[in-house]
């Protein structure tokens, strides 16, 4: 079934794609640079044959420096997103530091493929104010791990001590920072978001965990900082918006392709085994009905002008408005993403993104990646 909506509504999550990532619901958003205990980069790839290559840049933070310590020992954060209130909160807050001391905390990363298969980790010795800088393709060569090239995955950062205890023990310090994808020799830097989220929240009093070991390694049992994909009631589905633009098929002057990605806390193989969805364009007209799998707790659904993901991607309008000039295979896709049911929000939650391929004159070897967060909307009942 269609779900057709106004073109107003479009025209809003049009709107909100082109800005920072916001929800158009009140109970849900991208939360994204807020000192955390677990930090998620969701898509990080390195391919040495093509010159791609994952930066994160992390700031380390003392919870002493925050507040985050009290008789019973360290907070989680961010406190908000934990559910603590100020009265939760009783050490004093302190400046940072200004001179590098003894490293006697570590960092520890992890790096996980499409199915949530831990690929490969390491430490790395970190200070109050400490500043890290983390190279994906650098870091893949430096230990061997060459066979990890062309690999699409994402990364888990947080305190040592989580992987050094069968529980997830709340980390001594927190992590905040922001990671980019580059092609060439800077040629392109496209913005990936980096989630932060508090290992522990309370929900209606209760103490619920957002962090847990899956084979002995961390994972996201909730995204609090995502997307929420979870409801009370059955057989809801939320939209999630996002734009393509993908110019001519047979002379590319600009866009040259696409890719949109998805992460999730789980995989999914039956629930999101048929995700519907339907494609619009650039005048909120419908075009076409399709369903997609997004099985995997990351995935990436890629088009080309010589090969759209979803029908109705090709296609050519003149605007209503203005000078009213021809709009080339440009538009928005609906994705009616099925929620779980389950008395704690955020049980499942993601990000979504969208990574736009630019290049003047269609030159391929040019390309520039353009990175634009999804739009949440609101979830409904499919019929």
């Amino acid at each position: 079934m269609v779900r057709e909506f106004k073109k107003t509504g479009v025209a809003t999550a049009l709107t909100g794609a082109l800005l920072a990532a916001a929800s158009m619901s009140s109970h849900a958003t991208v939360q994204l640079s807020a000192p955390g205990d677990v930090v998620l980069v969701p898509y990080v790839k390195c391919d040495l044959s093509n010159s791609v290559n994952t930066l994160v840049g992390l700031i380390t933070v003392y919870k002493e420096r925050l507040g985050l310590v009290n008789a019973s020992g360290y907070l989680p954060a961010p406190a908000g997103l934990a559910g603590l209130t100020p009265s939760d909160l009783t050490a004093s807050p302190t400046p940072p530091a200004t001179s590098r001391s003894s490293t006697t905390r570590t960092l520890h990363w992890y790096f996980y493929n499409s199915r949530s298969e831990h690929q490969l980790d390491g430490i790395i010795p970190v200070t109050d104010n400490d500043f890290v800088r983390f190279d994906w393709c650098t870091t893949i060569k430096t230990l061997g791990a060459q066979a990890l090239s062309g690999v699409d995955g994402y990364m888990i950062f947080v305190d040592n001590n989580v992987d050094r205890n069968a529980s997830v023990p709340v980390p001594s310090f927190a992590l905040y920072g922001h990671s980019y994808q580059i092609q060439g020799q800077w040629e392109t830097q496209a913005f990936i978001p980096v989630l932060s989220s508090p290992v522990y929240s309370i929900v209606n009093g209760t103490q619920v965990s957002n962090v847990v070991k899956r084979a002995g390694y961390p994972a996201f049992n909730r995204l609090v900082s995502g997307t929420d994909y979870t409801s009370q009631n059955s057989g809801l589905q939320r939209d999630i918006y996002m734009r393509y633009f993908l110019d001519n098929v047979t002379e590319p002057k600009l866009a040259v392709g696409n890719a949109m990605v998805f992460w999730f806390n789980t995989n999914q193989d039956t629930l999101r085994a048929a995700v519907p969805g339907e494609t619009y364009d650039s005048e909120q007209n419908y075009l076409a009905s399709f369903s997609v799998a997004l099985k995997n707790e990351l995935n990436i659904l890629v088009s080309t002008p010589a090969k759209p993901a979803f029908p109705g991607m090709l296609h050519q309008e003149t605007e209503t408005y203005g000078s009213k000039f021809t709009v080339v295979n440009t538009g928005i896709v609906r994705f009616g993403v099925p929620e779980v049911q389950s008395a704690y929000p955020f049980t499942s939650s993601g990000v979504a993104f969208n990574l736009l391929g630019l290049a003047p004159d269609g030159d391929e070897t040019k390309t520039q990646l353009q990175t634009e967060m999804a739009t949440e909307g609101e979830d409904y009942l499919f019929q």
